[in-house]
């Protein structure tokens, strides 16, 4: 977790003074909150082209902590261009809520994993740029927006932590970043509207739950667009020839985080904009007027625009491929992600009486009642903002609204679901800011005595969008760390060379970085060839008769879950390296095909010889491996706090248990003679994991539990599955028998004489 902590620290230090640095040189004269998202995209245009730099990630993570330290340095000489350290603090309500996910999972790791494992991929995007040789087998993808990943990568190379921690860091600090930037639209507001807003419209609803599942992009992207509408609708400092320069660089982040997908809200934000100041001078009668104040701009927009193109010079083949190869955003109209549906609008409003933001709100009717108050806040905002010229702050939201409109009737529910997470923080700043916004220098209207019966409304809003931000950020899961740590130990011997992966894990991809590695299956889809006796299923276990020979011999190395139940290994694999949870297998000869029963998950079957099948088998001759058939009880499943316990009776003598368990939490596993504690287990399901080894002095039965370690923030949904508890001999091991002496005993291949 320290790692976390660090690396959302730097990300933080870096966007402010960097941002800073850049807005006082385009000729800012004090402090402006939209530092943080001008220095977020700075740090990610000057990351962008680490994989064309010598030395790569070192040089660039070098050349990026000079620039941050110098531009603190230069910011820090200069009282107006000092952060206001209790203003950073507003944005204390949204880091405790960023840390809820890990409080509640005990433990720093992987966000969102099981509900969104789209980050296996970023996390193999970070290691082609910390290592070409992890690009040589998962190369860069040529039109995807990669900024947060080559920033990613170089605080990770500057920090000496993992590519997970430090995405993880990088993450948790875009909530802080997009809190801070709500600052510049409350400039006259109190420390706690300021706080109030910060919380609101940084952290709503639907930015939690992206956030929660590890959607960088969205919760970036969200920022940045907010970013956007409050420089151009007058919240920024006071600049000269560079007032174009801030704009140029948040358009830049935005390609950087979104690819040309995410200009569509620059352009209609900048259309409403450019419009509602034609609309004034045609009011005001000066319609002459605006060929003059144009031509007076063109300087400034030169400059502007120059910055924007040299910003870009590095990612525009990315650009050009974004268009020229993908058809709008490249997903299909009927992909829907890992949604269940369509989400309905009224979750951008900030409340949502689910956990789970794709499932529809538990009461409809509270639901309602509350999102029709929101929305007469908006309303409110919206009429308040127009009497006192801040009238792009309504224009923004509606530019938004209608974005998400368009993708909600011609893209994917996925895609569609994105605008309104980007549409969210800006409906809710016209719902919180008339409130808190102190007007010339008096109080603000819920301190008045005359808007006083707005002050319990106020406050039961931002408790009841932090409450529901709370528990949707509860059900965040965070997948564990410690198969990553031990699968990392095989680097050195399997390093470019072919491996085979007896999983289904899309995050093998990440965890094999830099090594030629394939797995059996990416979720439920089969990669390889695979044995039709097995009949593999997504959720069932893989072993080495899963595949055939043939698949075998096409690899140097193989890696296998460290399970004793699983088929034998071909006498051609030497076991070379375990870990508590793996086994790395070295191929030395080209292995021999071999023939199993209809198995389905288990290492073997019962061979009846008094059927037409066993009798065929029977008749081929040949030998055949046999072993003690496993022992099996079915499990189930217990939530945080709760244990669940089972009756087994197993003969005389030394037993292994496993189970193919999956758990949010620690697992504590009691029975007679044992005391384990297993570790969390997020990965896909399917592979037994060893529980501990037990001997039975003399035949009873008895009782095993499982229980799952409680934490103080832990949701009712951590919940520890164990589909089954499996016993196997402990030494026990195949016995090659000819076929004749197989019939009725549980076989675990066998081999015909003819072959």
């Amino acid at each position: 977790m320290a790692g976390i902590l660090l690396g959302a620290a730097v990300t933080c230090f870096v966007a402010l003074f960097l941002g800073q640095a850049a807005l006082r040189l385009a000729g800012a004269r004090e402090w402006s909150w939209l530092a943080p998202a001008v220095g977020l995209s700075i740090a990610m245009l000057v990351a962008t082209p680490t994989v064309h730099i010598p030395g790569r990630s070192t040089t660039m993570a070098v050349l990026l902590a000079v620039l941050a330290i110098a531009a603190a340095v230069w910011c820090l000489r200069s009282p107006p261009h000092r952060p206001p350290l209790f203003d950073l603090l507003a944005a204390l309500p949204v880091a405790l809520l960023a840390l809820v996910p890990f409080l509640a999972a005990g433990r720093g790791g992987v966000l969102g994993v099981t509900v969104n494992n789209d980050m296996a991929v970023h996390l193999a995007i970070v290691e082609d740029y910390l290592s070409s040789a992890a690009a040589a087998f998962f190369p860069l993808p040529s039109d995807y927006p990669i900024g947060p990943h080559a920033l990613t990568a170089l605080i990770g190379r500057g920090l000496g932590i993992q590519a997970d921690l430090a995405f993880s860091g990088f993450t948790l600090a875009l909530p802080l970043i997009n809190a801070w930037t709500v600052l510049a639209a409350t400039r006259r507001a109190p420390w706690l509207g300021k706080a109030l807003a910060a919380t609101v419209v940084g952290m709503p609803f639907l930015v939690a739950a992206y956030y929660g599942q590890g959607s960088f992009k969205e919760v970036a992207q969200a920022g940045l667009v907010l970013a956007i509408a409050l420089a151009v609708g007058g919240c920024g400092p006071r600049l000269g020839r560079g007032r174009w320069i801030p704009l140029a660089l948040l358009i830049g982040g935005v390609i950087s985080v979104y690819s040309p997908a995410g200009l569509p809200w620059v352009v209609v934000i900048l259309g409403f904009w450019l419009a509602g100041l034609l609309a004034i001078q045609a009011w005001r009668g000066r319609l002459r007027d605006v060929r003059r104040i144009v031509r007076g701009e063109l300087p400034a927009l030169g400059i502007g625009l120059a910055v924007l193109v040299v910003a870009l010079l590095p990612q525009a083949h990315r650009m050009w491929e974004f268009i020229a190869l993908r058809e709008g955003t490249g997903i299909s109209v009927d992909d829907i992600g890992n949604l269940v549906a369509r989400l309905p609008g009224w979750e951008a409003l900030g409340v949502w009486d689910s956990a789970d933001y794709r499932l529809p709100a538990s009461t409809a009717f509270t639901g309602g009642l509350w999102s029709w108050f929101v929305v007469a806040l908006i309303v409110f905002g919206a009429f308040w903002a127009f009497r006192r010229g801040r009238w792009l702050l309504p224009l923004s939201a509606a530019a938004a609204l209608l974005i998400w409109k368009y993708s909600d009737r011609a893209q994917s529910p996925y895609v569609a679901a994105k605008a309104l997470v980007i549409a969210s923080p800006l409906l809710l700043l016209l719902a919180v800011l008339p409130l808190i916004d102190r007007e010339s220098g008096g109080r603000p209207l819920w301190l008045r005595w005359t808007w006083l019966p707005l002050l319990l409304p106020v406050l039961v809003l931002v408790l009841r969008v932090g409450g529901d931000d709370l528990r949707a950020l509860r059900f965040s899961p965070v997948g564990p760390t410690a198969h990553e740590r031990q699968l990392s130990g095989f680097h050195p011997l399997t390093a470019g060379k072919p491996t085979l992966f007896l999983g289904a894990d899309e995050f093998i991809r990440w965890w094999m970085a830099g090594v030629n590695a394939q797995a059996v299956g990416l979720g439920p889809t089969p990669l390889v060839p695979l044995r039709p006796q097995k009949a593999w299923e997504f959720g069932q276990a893989i072993d080495f008769d899963t595949v055939p020979a043939s698949t075998l011999n096409r690899y140097e190395w193989i890696i296998a879950p460290r399970d004793a139940v699983t088929s034998a290994p071909p006498r051609q694999l030497r076991l070379v390296r375990s870990t508590e949870a793996f086994q790395l297998w070295k191929r030395v000869g080209k292995i021999r095909e071999r023939s199993t029963l209809m198995e389905g998950e288990w290492p073997g079957a019962v061979l009846r010889c008094d059927t037409a099948e066993g009798r065929a088998i029977l008749g081929g001759g040949g030998v055949a491996a046999i072993r003690p058939r496993p022992i099996v009880v079915p499990a189930g499943g217990a939530v945080a706090g709760d244990t669940l316990s089972l009756r087994m009776s197993l003969p005389v003598g030394t037993w292994n248990l496993e189970a193919p368990y999956t758990s949010h939490l620690p697992v504590e596993v009691a029975a007679p003679g044992l005391r384990e504690v297993l570790p969390a287990n997020l990965d896909r399901p399917g592979h037994r994991l060893p529980i501990g080894r037990i001997t039975i002095p003399r035949q009873r039965p008895f009782s095993i539990s499982f229980h799952v370690v409680d934490t103080l923030l832990a949701p009712p949904t951590a919940t520890g599955i164990f589909n089954y508890v499996v016993a196997t001999p402990a030494g026990g091991g195949d016995r090659v028998v000819p076929i004749a002496r197989a019939c009725g005993r549980y076989v675990d291949w066998y081999r015909p004489a003819s072959s």
